[in-house]
């Protein structure tokens, strides 16, 4: 998950470099040095060594890199820091670390801001599925996850790591045992996707070290997701159906869309197109379609139109090339599948029912194929059995902001609305129009009041609630 454009500064790359940590450096301790000294204050890098076995206390350490950056403003400068849960599960947030601390100077000026990526991911350990196709680019369709790839991750990975050791809970005890070491007394969250489920968890765990919490694409640890990705996504291919009947210009390009799209997918149901890609012969199926149009609808549901008319007209390298980016990620640097697997295979695939699959996929242009995916690649992967317990509500008094995209196809508002009902010191603002991942100059407002005060009384939420622009549509030419 990206920040919010928001708060996202344009900036150049800033290289990061963290020290090394000695062999006989015991756990529980680290070491800092300066960095980004390009940017205002004093800012460090830093390593932090931790059991990759918690509970056991022996065996494998990890060195998780993390960055801190000193509030700017010696003026009544606050003891509690802000810190930074992003999606995924997988996505590193020191990748980004220059922007997040540019973005967010405001919240900079009273309080120390703190970027950590948590063991698996990023700087900390990474388990990328960084080894080759064996099949070669055609194996990458019909499944996010060709077996023999996972297989060759697997056993390459599992030199380095022990895969039934990387959850919510081992993150969460992470990043307080880090707290600790920094004498940081409490936490300030701003979380999205993956990372609102981080926060029940750490709050679930160490309630009394999170002070305030914003929750951007929320929904509560109850709802395992993925299994109802494929109802969330028809709803939000229904919407821009309706929305493209209701504008002129693309109902004139794109009549009788709703059809069009259900006759597409019935054609590579009978008969995948088949194409050549980079010499080999690849086939592009119904489930391949899904998986694009799965990634137009979070952000850029305007080109599903446009994507659909040319691959009526032959023209299917678009829709193929956007699928190949967006399943990129599984087999490049810097994806950290292992890592996303390991979690999501005990944290919300474990859970699901046969029953639950066809309930929840049943006319959708999606259907099993996203879940059907997963639950294959989790046959095959280690991970950890977590206690039926993992899955209950967490019950929380701490003050939150839950942001939900009016539109959002993964985690929609009534997801939202569950979580601020677990919560009783929360505010729950829908944003109209937007999709997963809200921001702009009010949210930015709101999450400064929020943890400038740790309160949500006074907090006016109307500016964001003036009707949004209607979608963009690509049109003919």
């Amino acid at each position: 998950m990206l920040l919010p454009l928001s708060f996202a500064a344009a900036c150049a790359a800033q290289p990061l470099e963290f020290p090394e940590l000695a062999a006989d450096v015991p756990v529980g301790e680290g070491r800092v040095q300066p960095c980004l000294e390009e940017l205002p204050g004093e800012i460090v890098c830093g390593r932090f060594r931790v059991w990759e076995d918690r509970a056991a206390r022996r065996g494998r350490t990890l060195d998780l890199a993390f960055v801190r950056a000193r509030a700017t403003s010696t003026a009544g400068r606050q003891p509690d820091a802000v810190t930074f849960l992003f999606g995924g599960p997988g996505s590193s947030v020191l990748e980004q670390a220059a922007g997040v601390v540019q973005g967010f100077a405001g919240l900079r000026e009273r309080r120390d801001l703190l970027l950590v990526d948590l063991r698996g991911v990023g700087f900390s350990a990474p388990l990328d599925c960084d080894v080759p196709y064996p099949g070669g680019v055609a194996s990458r369709f019909g499944t996010l996850f060709p077996a023999d790839h996972l297989a060759a991750c697997r056993a390459e990975l599992a030199q380095r790591a022990d895969l039934s050791l990387y959850t919510s809970n081992h993150t969460m005890d992470d990043l307080d045992q880090l707290r600790a070491w920094l004498g940081i007394p409490q936490l300030n969250f701003w979380a999205g996707s993956y990372g609102v489920r981080e926060v029940q968890v750490f709050a679930r765990r160490h309630p009394e070290a999170i002070r305030s919490a914003v929750l951007d694409g929320a929904s509560p640890i109850t709802e395992v997701s993925y299994v109802t990705h494929a109802r969330g996504l028809q709803d939000a291919l229904d919407r821009i159906e309706a929305l493209c009947a209701s504008q002129s210009g693309c109902a004139r390009d794109y009549p009788d869309l709703s059809a069009r799209i259900d006759r597409l997918f019935a054609r590579l149901r009978e008969s995948p197109i088949e194409l050549e890609i980079g010499g080999a012969a690849v086939r592009f199926g119904a489930g391949d379609l899904g998986y694009a149009l799965r990634g137009l609808l979070y952000r850029r549901g305007g080109e599903v139109p446009w994507m659909v008319s040319r691959a009526e007209a032959g023209e299917w390298r678009p829709l193929v090339d956007y699928y190949l980016q967006r399943q990129g990620w599984v087999g490049e640097p810097g994806g950290a599948t292992g890592m996303h697997l390991s979690v999501l295979c005990a944290e919300d695939i474990a859970p699901v029912t046969d029953a639950e699959v066809a309930e929840q996929t049943a006319g959708t242009f999606l259907g099993p194929h996203l879940i059907d995916t997963y639950r294959r690649a989790c046959d095959a992967w280690p991970h950890a059995e977590l206690p039926a317990d993992f899955w209950q509500p967490v019950r929380s008094p701490v003050p939150a902001l839950i942001l939900s995209g009016e539109h959002d196809p993964v985690t929609p508002p009534s997801r939202g609305a569950a979580l601020a009902a677990l919560m009783p010191n929360s505010l729950h603002v829908v944003v109209p129009g937007a999709g997963h991942g809200v921001g702009g100059p009010c949210i930015a407002r709101l999450t400064g009041e929020l943890i400038e005060r740790a309160d949500v009384s006074g907090l006016d939420p109307s500016c964001v609630e003036a009707p949004s622009e209607h979608t963009e549509f690509r049109l003919l030419e």
